[in-house]
């Protein structure tokens, strides 16, 4: 890991890991919820650029609404704020679900990772506070990088990472369906 990335805002301990892993990153702008990743990236970053990772919650949070959807996949939706360089990744359901869908769909044995193969077993593991450095969630994340998904993921916020205000909307929405 080498660098805190501040404009890379993730909503839950588990999207955390998640990202910390899948970029080598020492940190990100952790929030403790949807609503406050919004509150974040309109406030702080108001000016500037930024990503947010929340979970697809049955209640959208304020702000939501002025983003524009780019792209959709089985468990993600990739979106655009409509005048701001603000990009907004919702993971459908959420994070447990993700994780679980990614690893039967690599054949991975959550159970090899010392991990419940249920979503609620796993759920007691992710809402821990603690988990957003749990050295387990970090092992599967890394064994998940080849998933459909999770290579989905990466791809898109890793070119959000290089381009940041160059990004080109149709190369983004292009990497996101590859």
């Amino acid at each position: 890991m080498a660098e805190r990335k501040n404009f890379l805002i993730p909503e839950c301990y588990v999207d955390t890991n998640i990202l910390k892993t899948l970029f080598r990153l020492d940190g990100v702008n952790h929030q403790h919820c949807c609503s406050k990743v919004m509150k974040c990236m309109s406030l702080k970053f108001s000016e500037g650029f930024a990503v947010g990772v929340v979970d697809d919650d049955k209640r959208k949070a304020s702000g939501s609404e002025d983003f524009v959807e780019l792209a959709q996949s089985p468990h993600l939706i990739m979106m655009k704020h409509k005048s701001r360089m603000h990009f907004l990744f919702f993971v459908h359901k959420a994070a447990e679900d993700f994780l679980l869908s990614c690893a039967r769909e690599q054949n991975i044995n959550m159970a090899d990772f010392g991990l419940p193969d249920d979503l609620e077993g796993l759920k007691m593991v992710t809402k821990n506070i603690e988990s957003d450095k749990e050295p387990r969630i970090r092992k599967l994340v890394n064994a998940l990088r080849d998933s459909s998904e999770m290579a989905r993921l990466q791809r898109s916020i890793d070119y959000l990472l290089e381009k940041q205000y160059q990004t080109d909307i149709k190369e983004l929405v292009r990497l996101f369906n590859q």
